[in-house]
Parts: C-alpha cells; structure tokens; sequence
C-alpha cells in the first residue's frame, strides 16, 4: 500500500499485558451471556467458539453450489465498510449492550468505561502530534473489542431477514447473495433493495458502506454464466458495482464457476 496515502494505515492501541488479562476474564463471563441472548447475529462467524473462516466460507460455498446443482444462478456481493472497528459509536454502543443484551448496573458501567476516554496521537518518526479524544471506536488489538463490534453490528441481521436475501458476516465482511433460476436473472430488485436498506441502517450506526471496495459477482456453470456477459453490474448505495470473474472472500480466491484454478494458482 502506498505510504503517502493516510489510508493505508490504522491505528495501533497501546494495551498492557494486565489489561488483557483483565479484559480475558471479562470475555469469559460476557459471551456465553451474549449467545445466550439469542440476539447476536447467527450468520457471524467470528468471535464465536466452533466458527471461523472456514465454516463462513462452506457455507456460503455449499448455498451457491447447491443452487448450481438446482439450475440457478447466485448473484454474491462482498460489502466493505469504510475502517469499522474505528467508527462504532459509543453512546449507540453502549445503548445496544443494555437493550439488546440486557447488560447493566455494573457491569455496563464497566463496559462504558473500557470505551470511553480514550485518546489518540499521529506519530511520524520522532515528531508527535496532539493528543485528541476518542469518540468512537473499539480498541485493535484488544480482548474485548472484536465482539463488541459484533454486538453493535448485530442487528443488520433483521434488516437482511426481511429483504429474503441470505447472508453471512465475518466481523466486519458481509456477504449478501440471492440464487435465481436464470430467466429470472434480470430481476434484482430484492438483493439491490437489501443493499440499500444495509447501507441507510449502517450510515444510523455511523458505519459508512465503501461501494468502491465493494465486489459484486454471478456463479453459476459454465454454459449458463456465457450467456450473462450482457449484465453489467448491480447497484450498491447508489454507485454501479460491475461483476468480476473472481473475488477473493476471507483469503480464498473464488471464481465464477467455483473451480478454484485462480485460487491454486495464487497460492502456487
């Protein structure tokens, strides 16, 4: 990545080694409260015990190959969101904590506290700037931060639910797919009306979607994706985004008629 470029680089947190500790024994007591909940998204596979990269990318795997076998194709867009762990807004946060997790008394104090006061400085070699308050964001690098963020993303799981579009998360990558029979190929009104409703309910959580990161593509077999040549793309928060002929998906490289020859060539 370019080293002029601003966005090439994130912020580091500065934790001490108590602090993780600390944070460990509050991770042991917090999460089994949030699954038990039933409101943590059930299509996120981080930050949750037995779900990882790999059973994220089975599923979505197995959903797109299974329609194949059914004759229908399967339109895959991988949303991105412009530096996310850094945007969570605290006062919504917190909010979501009690309503949706029944945290309180002390213990959402504690919380409150663990993401409140915090501050910042740009340092380039031995030059330093101004230290500055956090208003939002989770700690990188921290115990705890991960599945806050998850908490407060945690709701977009209705927003997808109700557009009939299915779905999964890795922290903070979402992949919506709808799988169509192909004469109906040309109506995407359900995936753009989810794609839309996502970006609106991310920008009233202070997520901003970034559509020029954002990777649409069509599988399907190989007879079927040569007669779509003529689609150009789908829209995403009001920018057209075109299909690839591959998108990599949490490191695995995956082409249009699932293959894998990109994929095996990359890691070669």
């Amino acid at each position: 990545m370019p080293k002029k470029d601003p966005s090439s680089y994130r912020p580091i947190t500065n934790l001490c080694t108590f602090s993780k500790i600390l944070e460990k024994l509050v991770l042991v007591r917090l999460r089994p409260h949030v699954q038990a909940t039933g409101n943590l998204s059930f299509f996120q596979s981080a930050y949750r015990p037995g779900y990882s990269t790999e059973s994220a990318l089975l599923k979505v795997g197995g959903d797109i190959e299974r329609a194949a076998g059914n004759g229908m194709c399967t339109v895959l867009l991988a949303m991105d969101i412009s530096a996310a762990f850094d945007a969570v807004d605290h006062l919504i946060l917190c909010r979501r904590i009690e309503s949706d997790f029944g945290v309180t008394g002390t213990a959402l104090s504690w919380l409150r506290s663990f993401v409140y006061d915090r501050s910042q400085y740009v340092a380039v070699g031995s030059v330093k700037s101004v230290m500055c308050a956090l208003s939002s964001g989770v700690p990188q690098g921290s115990v705890l931060g991960p599945l806050l963020f998850a908490m407060y993303v945690s709701e977009i799981d209705a927003v997808i639910q109700s557009h009939s579009v299915q779905y999964h998360q890795y922290a903070d990558n979402l992949m919506i797919y709808l799988s169509l029979v192909p004469k109906a190929f040309g109506d995407l009104s359900s995936l753009v009306g989810c794609s839309d409703a996502v970006s609106t309910r991310f920008l009233q959580n202070a997520l901003l979607l970034n559509p020029e990161k954002t990777e649409a593509i069509i599988f399907g077999t190989r007879q079927w994706l040569a007669g779509t040549q003529t689609y150009a793309g789908v829209s995403v928060a009001g920018t057209i985004v075109h299909f690839a002929e591959a998108v990599k998906l949490l490191g695995v490289t995956l082409d249009s008629a699932l293959t894998f020859n990109q994929h095996i060539t990359n890691v070669v």
